[in-house]
Formats: C-alpha cells, sequence, structure tokens
C-alpha cells in the first residue's frame, strides 16, 4: 500500500506539475503562415498519385519491428496528414472521387465514402488507434481487459501516470493561441484597410490548425507508446486491432465559401478570444478531474 499511495503522490504532482508549466510557458510559437497554403488534389489521378506513395511508406515501415516506427517519422506522418486533409478538402469542394477502390474509398448512395479500416489499415496509423487512450474513462474500461492479456500492475500504472501527466490539448491549445492571435490581427488589419475577406488565407488558417492537431497527437502517441515496454506494446495493439472500425467521409451540403466566412467571423469579431477562455477553463476542469480519477485508480 505504501507503494501505491507513493506512486498516486507522484501522479497528482505530475498533473499539477503539467498545469504550472502550461501557464508558466507559451509553447513552441505556431504563427500563422499566409505563405502556407492548404494541400488539395484537383482529380482523383492527382489524389491517386498521393494515395500510393502513403500505401507505400506505410508498407514499408509496417516491416519495422518498432509498432511506431510509421508515427514516429514526423517527415512520413506529415504526408499523411496532408492528405487526409486534402481528402476531406476535396469532398468539400464536391470533387467527385472515382476508381479509388483499390485504396479502400467506397462512395455509397447516399454521397458519402467509406473506408473498411480493418482491410485499408493505412487510413488509421497508430496515433488514431491510440488517441480514445487519452479519455481517461475509455482508458479504465480498457485496463481490465489488458491485465487479462498480461499487463502487470506496473504496466497500469504507466498508462494511468502518462495519461495523467500529458494531455495533447495542452499542446494544441498553446500552439492554436499563437496561430489564432497572429490570424485575427490579420484579418482585422485587412478589414480596417477595407479589403475583403481572403476566404484562401482562411483555408490555409484551417489547414494549419489541423497541423498542429495532429502534430500534438503524433507526440502524444509516442510518449504513449515509450512509456510501455515492448511485449506490453504488442499487447495493446492486439487489443486495439479487435474493434471494428471503419471512416466514412461526408460530403457537405454548405458551400465551402459560406463556411469559411463563417468560421473566419468569430476571429474578425474578435470573439474568439472568449471562447479560447472558456475552453482553457473547461480544459484545467477536466485535467482536474482526470488527477482524481486516476489517482483514485491507482489506490485501488
Amino acid at each position: 500500500m505504501e507503494e501505491l499511495n507513493r506512486s498516486s503522490n507522484q501522479l497528482g504532482a505530475g498533473v499539477i506539475a503539467l498545469l504550472a508549466l502550461w501557464v508558466a510557458a507559451p509553447g513552441q510559437a505556431a504563427p500563422f503562415d499566409e505563405k502556407l497554403k492548404a494541400p488539395r488534389v484537383a482529380t482523383s489521378q492527382a489524389l491517386r498519385t498521393k494515395l500510393e506513395a502513403h500505401f507505400a511508406t506505410f508498407q514499408r515501415k509496417q516491416q519495422d519491428p518498432d509498432p511506431a516506427a510509421f508515427i514516429r517519422d514526423r517527415v512520413a506522418y506529415r504526408q499523411w496528414s496532408d492528405l487526409e486533409f486534402a481528402v476531406q478538402l476535396a469532398m468539400d469542394e464536391r470533387t467527385p472521387l472515382k476508381g479509388l477502390d483499390a485504396f479502400g474509398i467506397v462512395a455509397r448512395a447516399d454521397g458519402t465514402y467509406r473506408v473498411d479500416l480493418r482491410e485499408f489499415p493505412q487510413w488509421e496509423p497508430l496515433d488514431s488507434k491510440l488517441h480514445r487512450l487519452s479519455n481517461p474513462e475509455i482508458l479504465e474500461s480498457y485496463l481490465p481487459a489488458l491485465e487479462a492479456r498480461g499487463f502487470r500492475d506496473e504496466d497500469l500504472a504507466a498508462l494511468r501516470s502518462y495519461v495523467a501527466t500529458h494531455d495533447p490539448r495542452v499542446d494544441l491549445h498553446t500552439q492554436g493561441r499563437e496561430l489564432v492571435d497572429t490570424f485575427a490581427k490579420r484579418l482585422q488589419a485587412q478589414r480596417q484597410n477595407g479589403q475583403p475577406l481572403n476566404l484562401q488565407e482562411v483555408l490555409a488558417y484551417r489547414y494549419q490548425k489541423s497541423s498542429l492537431r495532429t502534430e500534438a497527437e503524433r507526440r502524444w502517441a509516442v510518449g504513449l507508446m515509450d512509456a510501455l515496454d515492448a511485449q506490453r506494446q504488442r499487447i495493446l495493439l492486439s487489443f486495439l486491432d479487435e474493434f471494428q472500425s471503419e471512416i466514412v467521409f461526408g460530403v457537405s451540403n454548405d458551400d465551402l465559401a459560406d463556411t469559411l466566412a463563417q468560421e473566419a467571423q468569430p476571429i474578425v469579431s474578435g470573439e474568439y478570444v472568449q471562447i479560447l477562455t472558456t475552453e482553457e477553463a473547461q480544459l484545467r476542469r477536466d485535467m482536474e478531474r482526470r488527477t482524481e480519477k486516476l489517482t483514485g485508480g491507482e489506490q485501488r
């Protein structure tokens, strides 16, 4: 019991330290870059070329004994996240995607597209599978199954500790604040000068925000894998592979230009400041509750 209490105290201290660091440090600067354009594909053939490159890279990384090889490769992962963004953008722009069944993209009668992840795991890199564990309640629900498969007490404690002291939303919040602040200054200056809203820049902002999110989740997933030994990594991945899953890409009914204008509205008006303040307060409350739940789990 003494060891468990010590572990619980360390866990709580870890979260307090994380909160202090979050308040004190602005995080890595991520200002808006008007030169960094959103990736797009104009035709199915252009998408096919990008898919072929991703599938080849993914297959090569699958041969590596390290199950996290793909997400450790920042360049390969960025190419993937850009591809995923381009696919959704093509759908938002209502670009017909035909002849891509060999890559898992199957058109459905309702206009959406389905990908079977068990048959085409290239669409679900490891970070996507692991991300569900960032929710403490989901993590706790999985622990008995992981224990039955070979996780030891110290392995369960390692998972709880990592999730309690690492949250991809913290990275995203600090870097995302820099991004939105600099973009807001640009939009507001343009409005004062009588310039119309540049929708291509709004799209670039959407892309850069998406890139920050996926990179934060990639780093979080790599850290989680590093918290476990090789055998426990294999057990965890085998367990997650048991879940039936698919991706459905929806085609928006709204005009992309109208959607981008709506996304920009709170940034131009300055309303985003209050939105982010509210989100920060909610994140703090979530982390406090996470500490209580996970330290309680350590004591059981």
